[in-house]
C-alpha cells in the first residue's frame, strides 16, 4: 500500500513499521547504486539506530563511495555481501526508485521475511511489503526520521548526523524547492546542541582534492551551448580517467558547475562508463521537466534533477538526449545539437 503524507494512514504505516523494527533481530539496508548523502545518509541512521537498539544490521553498499560522504561514522562498515548464516527479518530499500536500477541486486530482496521500500521520487512504485513513498518530503532520511523517532529510542549523534547530511544534501543545503518548513523543523531537531553545521558544509561542500578539481575543471572547459544557450552539455570519457587518475566518484557533482550558467534551462553531463554505456546527468532551472526525459532513457529522479544510464557511444547518446531536452524547451527554441 502507497500512502500520503501527511495522513492517518501514513500515521498507520509508520506505527507497523516500528513494530517490525521492535521485533527484529537482523536487519539489513540497500540504496540505489553510486550512494548519494540522502541514501548511505538513511542506511547509516538505520545502521546507528539498531547499535542504539542493541540489533544486529548490515549495510550493503556495491561501490566507491564519494569523498563528501564517505568520512560519516559507519561508513567503513558498508559490504557488498549478506552473511549466508543469518535470516533477516527484516530489509529496508533506501530510495532505490526501480528494481530495474538496482540490477541482480534485487535478488536481495528476497533474503528478508519483511521489507520497507523508503522513497520520496514522484511516481515510484513499491517494492517493499511495506512502502512509505511520500513526494512531498524533502528526502529517504525525512521520512526514515519519522519512523526512528517513534520508536521512543533516543537518536545517537552519529544517527542525527545522518539523518542531517541527508536532507542538507538533498535539499542543495536547504535551497532547492524541498526545503520545506518541515524539513527545516526535522533539521533543528537532529541539530539538537551538538552537531556543528558549519563543519559539515565545509566537509562536504568545501573539502575536496586535487584531482576532483582537475575533472571538474575538465567538465566545464569542455562546456557546450545549444539553443541559444538554453541547453549546456558536457562530457568526460573513460580515458579522462585514466589520464588524470581520478575516479569517476571524483566527478560526483560536476554539473553544478553547469547549472550554474545564467540564461540557461537545462544543464546535462554525459560520463561513459564501462560496458559500452553512458551514465547521464540532468538538471533542470525549473521550465523543463527532466525527470519525464529521464524516464524516456529507462531513468529517473526529480523534475529538476534526474539521471540514466544509456547504451551508445558518447557522440551518439549526447545527440540523442540534447535532442530530447531541446524538444522539451519552451516553444519558439529551434535544436541545433
Amino acid at each position: 500500500m502507497n500512502v500520503s503524507w501527511p495522513s492517518p494512514e501514513y500515521d498507520r504505516q509508520i506505527d507497523l513499521i516500528c513494530d517490525k523494527l521492535k521485533g527484529a533481530r537482523n536487519i539489513f539496508c540497500i540504496a540505489h547504486p553510486y550512494a548519494d548523502g540522502d541514501a548511505l545518509g538513511s542506511q547509516l541512521a538505520l545502521y546507528h539506530w539498531c547499535l542504539s537498539a542493541g540489533k544486529n544490521c548490515v549495510v550493503l553498499n556495491f561501490d566507491a563511495l564519494p569523498e563528501q560522504i564517505s568520512w560519516l561514522p559507519g561508513a567503513n562498515r558498508c559490504r557488498a555481501d549478506l552473511p549466508e548464516d543469518i535470516n533477516f527479518d527484516l530489509a529496508f530499500l533506501m530510495e532505490t526508485t526501480e528494481a530495474r536500477r538496482m540490477g541482480e541486486r534485487v535478488e536481495f530482496f528476497k533474503r528478508a521475511a519483511t521489507t520497507v521500500h523508503l522513497d520520496h521520487h514522484i511516481g515510484v512504485t513499491g517494492l517493499g511489503t511495506i512502502n512509505i513513498l511520500e513526494e512531498k518530503a524533502s528526502s529517504t532520511c525525512e521520512i526514515l526520521y519519522n519512523i526512528l523517532e517513534r520508536t521512543g529510542i533516543e537518536l545517537s549523534r552519529d544517527c542525527r548526523e545522518a539523518l542531517y547530511v541527508g536532507i542538507m544534501t538533498d535539499t542543495g543545503n536547504f535551497r532547492f524547492n524541498n526545503s520545506t518548513p518541515r524539513a527545516h523543523e526535522v533539521a533543528a531537531r537532529l541539530i539538537g546542541n551538538d552537531l556543528v553545521v558549519d563543519d559539515i558544509y565545509k566537509i562536504v561542500y568545501e573539502n575536496t582534492n586535487y584531482l576532483r578539481v582537475v575533472i571538474h575543471g575538465t567538465v566545464m572547459a569542455r562546456a557546450r551551448s545549444f539553443n541559444d544557450g538554453k541547453v549546456v552539455a558536457s562530457w568526460l570519457a573513460l580515458d579522462d580517467f585514466t589520464r588524470t587518475g581520478a575516479a569517476e566518484v571524483d566527478a560526483d557533482g560536476a554539473i553544478r558547475n553547469l547549472s550554474c550558467i545564467k540564461g540557461i534551462e537545462a544543464a546535462l553531463l554525459f560520463k561513459e562508463v564501462e560496458g559500452g554505456k553512458i551514465k547521464v546527468s540532468f538538471r533542470s532551472t525549473g521550465q523543463v521537466d527532466v525527470m519525464e526525459i529521464s524516464r524516456k532513457f529507462n531513468g529517473g529522479g526529480h523534475r529538476n534533477a534526474s539521471g540514466a544510464q544509456i547504451d551508445g557511444s558518447l557522440e551518439e547518446v549526447m545527440h540523442t538526449v540534447v535532442s530530447a531536452v531541446a524538444a522539451a524547451l519552451p516553444p519558439g527554441e529551434i535544436c541545433n545539437a
